[in-house]
């Protein structure tokens, strides 16, 4: 028995970097050394291939989406979905299952090709495989599909390497491995580029992490801030953020994915948003809302994350005018990868629903899906309230805020936005901003040890609120973990430097505590006293000097210290108590 190991270069890989040139999918390129190793050139040779190697390969390739992608002369650049994940193992699936029975390695035969003589008369002395591709039908969500299988399609280009193990019985074994590191020779010189994790560290990315990862945890985001800070463009900003800068969408004034509804005051129940049966003529008829038809819309794009942003969203009651959403949104669960919801607007059998279903969608799926289960909230729907707290508006009750995720943008930086037309956030995607994980039990797992450090320091905060109307339960501690798992990957600092994990850490924690815990504290000097406000960040500043190991302040630029905006606050609102009230809001 012996083997030969063969590092895959872009030329023999179709998942190759961006700047590729041309390649083809029926040939595989080999050393001249490794001639012996085949027993002689013009043959064919038996291969086996293992579905657990090639499905760890499909894995990693997701990982370093996006990618150019070859067939034949075809170039295709691939962005990471969950459909690519799950398409791409079907066809596996499909190839190892041999006459209806489902095995967990195949062979194939490949040629062994040297000394070809080429249409223009000359010899081609290079030592390939050829014969890789072939046709291979497949089953994808209840459709026959075709497609051309090639081992080549589990190959990346500068991090593949390929083993293979010649055995006693002539057959090859055929295994993938995948290096840390990508490397690409090019007159000798070796550029080693460290793995990118889909557009994470985008240096402009890094400060818009909060917002990301806070829609990631929880798709309902409360944007609060003074008036003209730019919170309803940010919210069109990373609607468009999920379009190539090349692309209509993203040069178009409102991006399809994106809607704004100004609320109204005289909101108080859904009809407006959601919609209503009108029996004015005698026959039901349901009256469409924007809400739902926007729903529609994001069920038919599922790969495309939609914003839906409710302008000035507390000048009307919310937990009246939004009260379907409030209750659906917290059904959410990942059933066998799919996040499902209860329904918004429930089934039935009467003609106004069946009319109502052909209204909202052309397309035939989702119209099943919604005479099957009726009309549900998609994974890719992302609902943002811009927040203004003053004597017009409504405050907002626990109902909501516990179920949203709170940032404030009182921040304003005069100079800025006079440089460019749009926001420099980077491309985003269903990988950053649409979230599998919907609870803690998601999450607690693979990330055991981040979790536990996590509710060490929400116990420690929650003992400080016992007896107080603000002590936080399950949801909270779900939300928590969720908001600290999905930050763990925002490792860099806007300077592209490592960010040690336990300051990631801290630094998410600081800022769920701001979002979940201080947005409901509010009252007067007999629900939330002087003291109470001052033990409360006592103990913040403790916990995270603990996880950390580093010195947090409220003050920013303070030597020696470490920024903490849930101590700046907490601070404020200290400050704002001696008028006798004080509240999270400005």
């Amino acid at each position: 028995m012996s083997e030969i190991i063969k590092h895959i270069n872009d030329t023999n890989a179709s998942y190759r970097s961006l700047t590729a040139g041309d390649a083809k999918n029926t040939d595989l390129f080999f050393d001249q050394g490794h001639y012996s190793f085949f027993g002689g050139i013009n043959r064919t040779i038996k291969v086996r291939l293992h579905k657990t190697n090639l499905s760890q390969s499909i894995l990693f390739i997701a990982s370093i989406l996006p990618r150019k992608y070859d067939l034949g002369a075809k170039h295709y650049r691939v962005e990471y979905s969950s459909k690519f994940v799950e398409e791409n193992l079907a066809v596996l699936d499909s190839f190892f299952t041999v006459d209806g029975v489902k095995t967990e390695n195949r062979v194939v035969e490949w040629n062994v090709r040297k000394d070809i003589m080429q249409k223009n008369g000359k010899i081609d002395d290079r030592l390939y495989l050829n014969g890789l591709q072939f046709d291979l039908s497949y089953d994808f969500n209840g459709n026959q599909l075709t497609t051309k299988f090639s081992i080549r399609n589990y190959l990346a280009g500068g991090y593949s390497n390929v083993r293979m193990i010649s055995n006693v019985d002539d057959i090859y074994d055929f295994y993938i491995s995948n290096v840390t590191e990508a490397y690409f020779e090019d007159d000798g010189i070796v550029e080693e580029i460290e793995v990118k994790q889909i557009n994470l560290n985008n240096a402009r990315q890094q400060i818009y992490r909060p917002y990301i990862t806070a829609i990631k945890s929880k798709p309902f985001l409360l944007l609060a801030g003074i008036s003209g800070t730019g919170k309803s463009r940010i919210v069109r900003e990373l609607a468009r953020a999920c379009w190539e800068a090349d692309s209509e969408e993203y040069k178009a004034q409102k991006p399809k994915n994106f809607v704004m509804i100004q609320v109204k005051p005289n909101w108080h129940d859904s009809s407006e948003l959601i919609g209503y049966v009108s029996r004015v003529s005698g026959e039901p008829v349901y009256v469409t809302g924007d809400f739902l038809k926007f729903i529609a819309k994001a069920w038919e794009n599922l790969d495309v994350p939609h914003f839906l942003c409710l302008d000035e969203m507390n000048l009307a009651p919310v937990e009246q005018y939004f009260a379907e959403y409030l209750s659906v949104i917290e059904s959410r669960k990942n059933k066998n990868g799919e996040i499902v919801t209860d329904a918004i607007i429930e089934k039935c059998a009467e003609q106004w629903f069946y009319d109502l279903t052909a209204k909202l969608t052309t397309n035939d799926d989702v119209r099943t899906r919604f005479m099957n289960e009726g009309i549900t909230i998609p994974k890719n729907l992302i609902v943002v309230g811009t927040v203004n707290m003053d004597e017009t508006t409504f405050s907002f009750s626990r109902k909501v805020l516990d179920r949203a995720m709170t940032i404030e943008m009182n921040e304003v930086d005069l100079e800025g936005g006079l440089d460019k037309k749009y926001e420099s956030i980077g491309r985003l995607g269903e990988a950053e901003l649409i979230g599998y994980a919907v609870e803690g039990v998601d999450v607690y797992a693979d990330n055991k040890e981040v979790c536990d450090t996590a509710i060490s320091y929400l116990k420690a905060i929650n003992e400080k609120l016992e007896g107080t109307p603000f002590k936080v339960a399950y949801r909270t501690r779900n939300e928590f973990l969720l908001y600290v798992v999905n930050n763990l990957p925002y490792n860099k600092n806007e300077n592209g430097e490592d960010i040690p994990q336990e300051m990631v850490i801290a630094r998410a924690l600081d800022e769920i505590t701001n979002m979940k815990i201080l947005s409901r504290i509010e009252g007067d000097e007999t629900k939330v006293s002087e003291r109470f406000l001052n033990d409360l960040r006592e103990t913040i500043k403790k916990e995270l000097n603990k996880i950390s190991q580093k010195e947090y302040s409220g003050t920013k630029g303070k030597e020696g210290t470490e920024y903490a905006v849930s101590l700046a606050k907490l601070k404020e609102m200290a400050t704002r108590l001696g008028s006798g009230y004080t509240s999270f809001w400005s």
